[in-house]
């Protein structure tokens, strides 16, 4: 069953097929009255990694609009492969930002360096996230562990970052993953209190006799 919003993107995507082929004058400026001359689709950074086609908009603008980028507000050109995509969905942030450039999740993980596993405990132990990604899913890896995190002392899930720290080591050691293996650590969802992690791994590369023993205290 489609949501609502993929309905509505698939919609959008034939409406601008369609406007492509006719006559001018079918469509008014979004951005003022004038005859639309561009239908512009623009695409959720997300949905390359969970296989969703079509776009998530389409803007229609006029010559005058289109030639001064009125419609580039929240909005960005990959600079990985070119398309135009959405920057946010609600409190969700979709894109990544990477030495001063911009990237949907596909080609950002294309670009993804890899983690030792007990290099990711060690940021985890001294407050250091940085190497956390966003990106919905890695759909070439395995999940070794996911979690939600927040800062707010009631929220029912990981509160503090050692929690986070230990629930991984505990995934790890339950399938026999090494401390030494590369791991991807990933903000699959942001939200407006609270974030959803992920850490994928490759299955594949992992020996039977693997576990997570170097880490231990």
């Amino acid at each position: 069953m489609y949501s609502p919003d993929t309905l509505q993107r698939l919609n959008d995507e034939s409406v601008a097929k369609y406007l492509a082929q006719t006559e001018a004058g079918e469509r008014t400026c979004d951005y003022c009255n004038n005859t639309a001359t561009h239908s512009i689709p623009i695409y959720n950074p997300a949905d390359s990694v969970r296989e969703v086609e079509g776009a998530y908009s389409v803007i229609h603008v006029c010559d005058e609009h289109h030639d001064n980028e009125s419609y580039m507000e929240e909005i960005f050109y990959c600079d990985g492969c070119g398309e135009l995509f959405v920057t946010h969905h609600s409190w969700d942030v979709l894109y990544v930002e990477k030495d001063g450039e911009m990237f949907c999740q596909n080609c950002a993980l294309e670009r993804m360096e890899p983690v030792t596993l007990l290099g990711l405990v060690d940021d985890l132990e001294r407050g250091d996230v940085s190497k956390w990604m966003r990106a919905n899913s890695f759909p070439s890896k395995d999940l070794l562990w996911e979690g939600e995190f927040s800062q707010w002392s009631d929220f029912p899930g990981h509160t503090d970052l050692k929690t986070v720290m230990r629930d991984i080591r505990t995934a790890a050691t339950e399938k026999h993953v090494d401390a030494a293996a590369n791991v991807y650590p990933l903000v699959t969802h942001t939200y407006q209190f609270s974030v959803a992690l992920a850490v994928y791994y490759d299955k594949a590369n992992i020996g039977t006799d693997g576990y997570f023993t170097d880490a231990e205290d």
